[in-house]
């Protein structure tokens, strides 16, 4: 799938006509250049029971690998793109890990079905790979999920689906719910990605406001154990701002900004069996939330 996607890359647009459907392949037009980019740095972190600190710094990055308001097959909007993420660990005390350096990337493929009722299906399907990459193995998986939303109004809209992940998550299948109300023409209150968060519209191109989200990640790791999965969880609760910086007659483009605090943070190193029990686990105590970023994926 990856070579046959990096030939992809090389063509400007592609369409074949076939009797009840059509193929049609482009590249954003500025190419496969990064649409996303972030750093985000929890502080390091000393352990509430135990003698152990932890502290990490993410750098993610994306590349599209098309356009998906102009590659379509048929009723179906195709959105394709190289998610990478680099993650640096800083462990000390009785939390021990051979490699502080975690490295992940997917190529989630994602089809999209809009409806003229105003609601949308998305199905993804996303090869992906996590690890230290230090001699271990079963660091491959295939994560997906697919979304409903339904259009109640102009101002709320809400969506349901499932989610999958075989090999890292605790449960490889979990429900997923979201929405997006505007009760005004100030304020924006959504539940994206287990991010909930309440956003007043400054100005035209200023938002700011309170959010409270998530912070996960899975990583396959060498261990004198052999293979497990290290697991990384934080309850984040803190303050983002969104600058649009676009210009007249471009779409979106946003640099944000949140601070915040790392209030509940899990470590674990789990079995990699169909349980995923966990063989040792680490609670620590907050810690400081930064992260900054710039959004063209609009």
């Amino acid at each position: 799938m990856k070579r046959i996607l990096f030939a992809v890359m090389c063509l400007s647009s592609v369409s074949v006509a076939e009797e009840d459907s059509t193929w049609q392949y482009h590249l954003p037009d500025t190419g496969v250049a990064p649409s996303y980019a972030a750093a985000t740095v929890i502080s390091q972190m000393g352990e509430r029971h135990g003698g152990s600190k932890l502290g990490m710094q993410t750098f993610e990055l994306t590349l599209p690998l098309s356009d998906p308001r102009r590659t379509s097959y048929g009723n179906w909007y195709i959105n394709a793109q190289l998610d990478l993420r680099l993650s640096l660990l800083q462990a000390e005390g009785n939390l021990y890990l051979e490699h502080d350096e975690m490295y992940s990337g997917s190529l989630p493929i994602t089809m999209i079905r809009n409806f003229a009722s105003g609601n949308r299906l998305s199905v993804t399907v996303a090869p992906a790979v996590a690890s230290d990459f230090g001699g271990t193995n079963h660091f491959f998986d295939v994560v997906g999920g697919s979304t409903y939303t339904v259009k109640h109004s102009d101002s709320f809209s809400y969506s349901v689906g499932v989610g999958v992940s075989p090999r890292f998550a605790t449960h490889a299948v979990v429900p997923m719910f979201g929405f997006s109300w505007q009760p005004n023409e100030m304020w924006d209150v959504s539940l994206r990605f287990y991010k909930l968060s309440a956003m007043y519209k400054v100005n035209e191109r200023l938002a700011v406001g309170p959010f409270l989200s998530g912070y996960n990640h899975s990583w396959m790791v060498n261990t004198e154990r052999g293979d497990k999965i290290f697991r990384f969880r934080s309850l984040v609760a803190g303050v983002t701002g969104e600058y649009d910086f676009s210009r007249a007659g471009q779409r979106k483009r946003i640099i944000t900004a949140s601070v915040g605090s790392a209030v509940a943070t899990t470590a674990q190193f789990c079995n990699r069996t169909a349980d995923k029990d966990a063989v040792e686990s680490h609670h620590y105590k907050p810690g400081i939330y930064l992260s900054v970023g710039v959004d063209f994926r609009f």
